[in-house]
Protein backbone atom coordinates (compact mmCIF):
# COMPACT_ATOMS: atom_id res chain seq x y z
CA UNK A 1 0.00 0.00 0.00
CA UNK A 2 2.31 2.67 -1.40
CA UNK A 3 0.06 5.59 -0.93
CA UNK A 4 2.77 8.94 -1.12
CA UNK A 5 4.99 8.35 -4.50
CA UNK A 6 4.69 11.70 -5.80
CA UNK A 7 7.06 14.24 -7.42
CA UNK A 8 6.86 16.89 -4.38
CA UNK A 9 9.21 18.43 -1.98
CA UNK A 10 7.90 15.53 0.49
CA UNK A 11 7.40 12.21 -1.27
CA UNK A 12 5.11 10.84 1.61
CA UNK A 13 3.29 13.94 1.64
CA UNK A 14 2.74 15.65 -1.65
CA UNK A 15 -0.02 18.22 -0.06
CA UNK A 16 2.75 19.46 1.42
CA UNK A 17 3.04 23.39 1.15
CA UNK A 18 -0.38 23.37 1.54
CA UNK A 19 -0.21 21.79 4.94
CA UNK A 20 2.92 24.00 6.07
CA UNK A 21 0.71 27.16 5.43
CA UNK A 22 -2.25 25.43 8.11
CA UNK A 23 0.30 25.68 10.55
CA UNK A 24 1.58 29.10 9.15
CA UNK A 25 -2.29 30.46 10.46
CA UNK A 26 -2.20 27.92 14.09
CA UNK A 27 0.80 30.03 15.18
CA UNK A 28 -0.69 33.13 14.29
CA UNK A 29 -4.54 32.14 16.29
CA UNK A 30 -5.86 32.26 13.06
CA UNK A 31 -7.73 29.92 10.43
CA UNK A 32 -8.23 29.30 6.68
CA UNK A 33 -11.13 27.31 6.48
CA UNK A 34 -10.77 25.04 9.62
CA UNK A 35 -8.81 23.70 12.46
CA UNK A 36 -5.40 21.51 11.44
CA UNK A 37 -5.81 18.41 12.05
CA UNK A 38 -3.67 15.40 12.16
CA UNK A 39 -4.78 12.50 10.57
CA UNK A 40 -3.47 9.41 10.47
CA UNK A 41 -4.25 6.28 8.01
CA UNK A 42 -2.12 3.27 7.58
CA UNK A 43 -0.69 0.13 9.31
CA UNK A 44 2.22 2.24 11.11
CA UNK A 45 2.13 -0.80 13.94
CA UNK A 46 3.94 -3.17 10.59
CA UNK A 47 6.92 -0.43 10.74
CA UNK A 48 7.45 -0.18 14.33
CA UNK A 49 11.14 0.72 14.70
CA UNK A 50 13.13 0.23 17.99
CA UNK A 51 15.69 2.85 18.95
CA UNK A 52 19.49 1.45 17.82
CA UNK A 53 21.56 2.25 20.67
CA UNK A 54 23.41 -0.47 19.57
CA UNK A 55 21.62 -2.74 16.90
CA UNK A 56 22.37 -2.22 13.39
CA UNK A 57 20.94 1.20 11.51
CA UNK A 58 19.99 -1.65 8.56
CA UNK A 59 17.30 -2.46 10.73
CA UNK A 60 15.99 0.84 11.06
CA UNK A 61 15.90 2.24 7.65
CA UNK A 62 14.07 -1.47 6.91
CA UNK A 63 11.34 -0.63 9.13
CA UNK A 64 10.73 3.08 8.45
CA UNK A 65 10.03 2.54 5.13
CA UNK A 66 7.57 -0.10 5.40
CA UNK A 67 6.03 2.27 8.08
CA UNK A 68 5.87 5.25 5.68
CA UNK A 69 4.89 2.83 2.49
CA UNK A 70 1.57 1.61 4.86
CA UNK A 71 0.80 4.78 6.36
CA UNK A 72 -0.77 7.66 4.92
CA UNK A 73 -0.41 11.44 6.56
CA UNK A 74 -3.80 13.65 6.34
CA UNK A 75 -4.48 17.07 6.82
CA UNK A 76 -1.43 18.51 8.59
CA UNK A 77 -0.26 15.16 9.83
CA UNK A 78 3.43 15.56 8.48
CA UNK A 79 5.92 12.33 7.65
CA UNK A 80 9.04 12.43 9.88
CA UNK A 81 11.06 10.25 11.98
CA UNK A 82 12.79 11.45 15.48
CA UNK A 83 16.70 9.49 15.20
CA UNK A 84 16.08 8.92 19.11
CA UNK A 85 17.16 7.29 21.93
CA UNK A 86 14.25 7.58 24.75
CA UNK A 87 13.47 9.86 27.40
CA UNK A 88 16.73 9.87 29.22
CA UNK A 89 19.02 10.46 26.15
CA UNK A 90 20.19 14.08 27.93
CA UNK A 91 21.17 12.22 30.80
CA UNK A 92 23.53 9.92 28.81
CA UNK A 93 24.93 12.68 26.93
CA UNK A 94 26.48 13.70 30.28
CA UNK A 95 27.53 10.79 30.94
CA UNK A 96 24.86 8.29 32.59
CA UNK A 97 24.90 4.65 31.11
CA UNK A 98 21.90 4.45 28.70
CA UNK A 99 19.89 0.82 29.51
CA UNK A 100 17.27 0.35 26.43
CA UNK A 101 14.15 -0.90 27.15
CA UNK A 102 12.90 -4.40 25.98
CA UNK A 103 12.46 -4.97 22.26
CA UNK A 104 9.28 -4.02 20.84
CA UNK A 105 9.31 -0.93 23.10
CA UNK A 106 10.69 2.88 22.56
CA UNK A 107 11.60 3.29 26.07
CA UNK A 108 14.90 3.76 27.96
CA UNK A 109 16.12 4.92 31.25
CA UNK A 110 19.39 6.18 33.07
CA UNK A 111 21.52 4.32 35.45
CA UNK A 112 21.33 7.00 38.61
CA UNK A 113 25.08 7.99 38.39
CA UNK A 114 25.28 11.21 40.72
CA UNK A 115 26.07 10.95 44.82
CA UNK A 116 27.32 13.77 45.34
CA UNK A 117 26.31 17.20 43.16
CA UNK A 118 29.74 18.97 44.30
CA UNK A 119 32.04 15.91 43.09
CA UNK A 120 29.31 15.35 39.76
CA UNK A 121 29.15 19.27 38.78
CA UNK A 122 29.51 21.20 36.04
CA UNK A 123 27.31 18.31 34.07
CA UNK A 124 28.95 18.79 30.47
CA UNK A 125 28.59 16.52 27.21
CA UNK A 126 32.25 15.18 26.40
CA UNK A 127 32.77 14.92 23.22
CA UNK A 128 33.97 10.90 23.55
CA UNK A 129 30.19 10.26 25.01
CA UNK A 130 29.21 7.07 23.24
CA UNK A 131 25.62 8.52 23.38
CA UNK A 132 26.55 11.81 22.09
CA UNK A 133 28.55 10.61 19.23
CA UNK A 134 26.43 7.63 18.38
CA UNK A 135 23.40 9.83 18.11
CA UNK A 136 25.36 12.07 16.06
CA UNK A 137 25.76 8.56 13.37
CA UNK A 138 22.08 8.10 14.01
CA UNK A 139 20.89 11.49 12.51
CA UNK A 140 23.50 11.49 10.02
CA UNK A 141 21.94 8.07 8.69
CA UNK A 142 18.37 9.39 8.58
CA UNK A 143 19.58 12.85 7.28
CA UNK A 144 20.44 10.84 4.28
CA UNK A 145 17.85 8.36 3.88
CA UNK A 146 15.46 11.28 4.52
CA UNK A 147 16.00 13.24 1.26
CA UNK A 148 13.04 14.69 -0.23
CA UNK A 149 10.73 11.94 1.68
CA UNK A 150 10.09 12.87 5.29
CA UNK A 151 11.28 15.17 7.89
CA UNK A 152 13.21 14.55 10.73
CA UNK A 153 11.74 15.42 14.25
CA UNK A 154 13.64 17.31 16.99
CA UNK A 155 14.49 15.16 19.72
CA UNK A 156 12.53 14.45 22.64
CA UNK A 157 14.92 16.68 25.54
CA UNK A 158 13.42 15.90 28.92
CA UNK A 159 15.61 18.53 29.84
CA UNK A 160 16.27 21.03 32.99
CA UNK A 161 14.94 19.32 36.47
CA UNK A 162 14.29 15.99 33.96
CA UNK A 163 18.04 15.76 32.95
CA UNK A 164 18.65 16.57 36.97
CA UNK A 165 16.28 13.79 37.69
CA UNK A 166 17.63 11.11 35.24
CA UNK A 167 21.03 11.66 36.83
CA UNK A 168 20.24 11.26 40.66
CA UNK A 169 17.04 10.03 41.07
CA UNK A 170 13.25 11.19 41.96
CA UNK A 171 13.29 10.54 46.10
CA UNK A 172 17.16 12.15 46.01
CA UNK A 173 16.95 14.93 44.05
CA UNK A 174 14.04 16.02 46.15
CA UNK A 175 16.11 15.53 49.02
CA UNK A 176 18.79 17.21 47.48
CA UNK A 177 16.37 20.80 46.74
CA UNK A 178 15.28 20.51 50.47
CA UNK A 179 18.83 20.12 52.13
CA UNK A 180 20.61 21.80 49.71
CA UNK A 181 19.47 24.07 47.36
CA UNK A 182 21.83 26.27 45.80
CA UNK A 183 24.07 23.09 44.65
CA UNK A 184 20.49 22.11 42.91
CA UNK A 185 20.04 25.47 41.10
CA UNK A 186 24.04 25.35 40.39
CA UNK A 187 23.27 21.89 38.77
CA UNK A 188 19.79 22.89 37.04
CA UNK A 189 22.43 26.08 35.26
CA UNK A 190 24.41 23.27 33.54
CA UNK A 191 21.79 21.82 32.79
CA UNK A 192 20.23 24.75 30.83
CA UNK A 193 23.28 26.04 29.62
CA UNK A 194 23.20 22.43 27.98
CA UNK A 195 19.65 22.70 26.21
CA UNK A 196 20.56 24.94 23.12
CA UNK A 197 23.88 23.28 23.05
CA UNK A 198 21.92 19.73 22.44
CA UNK A 199 18.95 21.42 20.34
CA UNK A 200 21.01 23.30 18.09
CA UNK A 201 23.41 20.18 17.13
CA UNK A 202 20.79 18.37 16.17
CA UNK A 203 18.78 20.84 14.49
CA UNK A 204 21.35 21.10 11.97
CA UNK A 205 20.42 17.93 10.37
CA UNK A 206 17.41 17.30 7.86
CA UNK A 207 17.29 21.04 6.22
CA UNK A 208 14.93 21.98 9.29
CA UNK A 209 16.23 25.88 8.78
CA UNK A 210 14.41 24.94 5.26
CA UNK A 211 11.58 22.67 5.79
CA UNK A 212 10.87 23.32 8.80
CA UNK A 213 10.51 20.92 11.87
CA UNK A 214 7.93 18.58 14.27
CA UNK A 215 8.39 16.61 17.24
CA UNK A 216 6.91 13.84 19.71
CA UNK A 217 4.55 16.47 19.81
CA UNK A 218 3.48 16.35 16.27
CA UNK A 219 2.96 19.83 15.80
CA UNK A 220 4.79 21.76 12.69
CA UNK A 221 6.47 25.08 12.25
CA UNK A 222 8.67 26.06 9.51
CA UNK A 223 10.60 27.98 12.19
CA UNK A 224 12.20 26.44 15.45
CA UNK A 225 9.60 24.15 17.44
CA UNK A 226 10.05 22.08 20.42
CA UNK A 227 7.77 20.64 22.91
CA UNK A 228 8.79 21.71 27.02
CA UNK A 229 8.18 19.51 29.47
CA UNK A 230 9.40 19.18 32.96
CA UNK A 231 7.65 15.91 34.43
CA UNK A 232 9.03 16.43 37.70
CA UNK A 233 7.25 19.21 38.44
CA UNK A 234 4.35 16.78 39.82
CA UNK A 235 6.36 15.78 42.54
CA UNK A 236 6.37 19.79 43.64
CA UNK A 237 4.94 22.46 45.07
CA UNK A 238 4.20 25.70 43.28
CA UNK A 239 6.68 27.69 45.41
CA UNK A 240 9.24 24.65 44.61
CA UNK A 241 8.59 24.98 40.94
CA UNK A 242 9.01 28.88 40.70
CA UNK A 243 12.08 28.61 42.48
CA UNK A 244 13.82 25.75 40.89
CA UNK A 245 12.09 25.00 37.52
CA UNK A 246 10.24 27.80 35.94
CA UNK A 247 13.04 30.25 34.62
CA UNK A 248 14.50 27.21 33.01
CA UNK A 249 11.03 26.69 31.14
CA UNK A 250 10.55 30.34 30.78
CA UNK A 251 14.23 30.33 28.80
CA UNK A 252 13.48 27.40 26.72
CA UNK A 253 10.16 29.12 26.21
CA UNK A 254 12.12 32.49 24.80
CA UNK A 255 14.78 30.34 23.14
CA UNK A 256 12.32 28.40 20.74
CA UNK A 257 10.24 30.43 17.91
CA UNK A 258 7.13 28.04 19.08
CA UNK A 259 6.21 25.81 21.69
CA UNK A 260 3.79 23.51 23.42
CA UNK A 261 4.00 22.73 27.06
CA UNK A 262 3.62 19.33 27.73
CA UNK A 263 1.36 19.13 31.16
CA UNK A 264 1.22 15.40 32.31
CA UNK A 265 -1.37 14.25 34.68
CA UNK A 266 -3.90 16.18 37.77
CA UNK A 267 -0.79 16.54 40.09
CA UNK A 268 0.72 19.03 37.19
CA UNK A 269 -2.88 21.09 36.52
CA UNK A 270 -1.24 23.39 40.04
CA UNK A 271 1.48 24.48 37.92
CA UNK A 272 -1.36 25.67 35.33
CA UNK A 273 -1.16 29.39 36.16
CA UNK A 274 2.42 29.77 35.94
CA UNK A 275 2.51 27.78 32.85
CA UNK A 276 -0.18 29.72 31.01
CA UNK A 277 1.62 33.29 32.66
CA UNK A 278 5.05 32.40 30.42
CA UNK A 279 3.66 34.29 27.26
CA UNK A 280 5.92 32.74 24.84
CA UNK A 281 4.45 29.67 25.28
CA UNK A 282 2.33 28.81 22.17
CA UNK A 283 0.36 25.71 23.48
CA UNK A 284 -0.46 23.62 26.13
CA UNK A 285 -0.66 19.62 25.47
CA UNK A 286 -3.21 18.32 28.58
CA UNK A 287 -2.58 14.80 29.18
CA UNK A 288 -4.50 13.46 31.88
CA UNK A 289 -2.19 10.22 32.30
CA UNK A 290 -3.28 6.52 32.81
CA UNK A 291 -6.14 5.39 34.84
CA UNK A 292 -7.75 9.37 34.66
CA UNK A 293 -10.76 9.70 32.11
CA UNK A 294 -9.44 10.95 28.77
CA UNK A 295 -8.75 14.48 27.74
CA UNK A 296 -11.87 15.23 26.38
CA UNK A 297 -13.65 14.77 29.03
CA UNK A 298 -11.66 17.79 30.78
CA UNK A 299 -13.28 20.97 29.45
CA UNK A 300 -12.61 22.92 32.22
CA UNK A 301 -8.71 22.26 31.79
CA UNK A 302 -9.36 23.30 27.71
CA UNK A 303 -11.49 26.07 28.23
CA UNK A 304 -8.91 27.87 30.82
CA UNK A 305 -5.74 27.19 28.18
CA UNK A 306 -8.03 28.82 25.04
CA UNK A 307 -9.08 31.39 27.48
CA UNK A 308 -5.48 32.72 28.32
CA UNK A 309 -5.13 32.63 24.52
CA UNK A 310 -2.97 29.51 23.97
CA UNK A 311 -3.74 26.49 21.69
CA UNK A 312 -4.55 23.09 22.70
CA UNK A 313 -4.21 19.49 20.94
CA UNK A 314 -7.60 17.54 21.31
CA UNK A 315 -6.83 14.01 21.16
CA UNK A 316 -10.48 12.17 19.52
CA UNK A 317 -12.23 9.78 17.71
CA UNK A 318 -13.40 11.64 14.32
CA UNK A 319 -17.27 11.39 15.59
CA UNK A 320 -15.89 12.71 19.00
CA UNK A 321 -14.36 15.49 17.25
CA UNK A 322 -17.56 16.65 15.67
CA UNK A 323 -19.46 16.38 18.80
CA UNK A 324 -17.02 18.64 21.00
CA UNK A 325 -16.20 21.10 17.87
CA UNK A 326 -18.31 23.65 18.84
CA UNK A 327 -17.51 23.72 22.71
CA UNK A 328 -13.83 25.20 21.73
CA UNK A 329 -12.84 28.20 19.34
CA UNK A 330 -11.33 26.79 16.16
CA UNK A 331 -8.40 29.37 15.92
CA UNK A 332 -6.96 27.45 19.23
CA UNK A 333 -7.32 23.94 18.70
CA UNK A 334 -5.49 21.18 16.94
CA UNK A 335 -6.91 17.67 16.41
CA UNK A 336 -5.52 14.30 16.41
CA UNK A 337 -6.87 11.33 15.52
CA UNK A 338 -7.12 8.17 13.23
CA UNK A 339 -9.12 6.61 10.60
CA UNK A 340 -9.70 3.07 9.21
CA UNK A 341 -10.16 4.27 5.74
CA UNK A 342 -9.12 7.57 3.17
CA UNK A 343 -12.48 8.38 2.98
CA UNK A 344 -13.57 8.53 6.88
CA UNK A 345 -10.20 11.16 6.84
CA UNK A 346 -11.44 13.22 4.03
CA UNK A 347 -14.81 13.20 5.49
CA UNK A 348 -13.71 14.55 8.40
CA UNK A 349 -11.48 17.58 6.70
CA UNK A 350 -14.86 18.29 4.76
CA UNK A 351 -16.92 18.55 7.89
CA UNK A 352 -14.52 21.44 9.61
CA UNK A 353 -14.80 23.61 6.98
CA UNK A 354 -18.45 23.25 6.41
CA UNK A 355 -18.59 23.54 10.72
CA UNK A 356 -15.83 25.72 11.52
Amino acid sequence: MNMAKCNSELEYKPDFQRAQKYWDAFWAHDIIDRSPVIIWYGNPEEGFINHPMKNDFSETISKLDLYFDKTLFMGECMPCYRPDFGPDQMAAFVGAPLISGPKGTNTSWSEKIVTDWKEALPLTIDGSNVAWLRMEEYHKVIADHAKGKFLISNLDMHSNIDLLEGLRGAENLLFDMLDQPDIVLKALADARRLYTKVFNKFWSYGKKDKLGSTSWINLYSRKKYNPIQADFIALLSPDMMRKFVLPAIEEEAQFLDHSCFHLDGPDALKHLDDILAIKEIDCIQWVPGAGNKPQIEWPDVLHKIHKSGKATIIYAKPEQIKAIHKDYPSSLVVYETTVGTEEQGLELLNWLVKNK
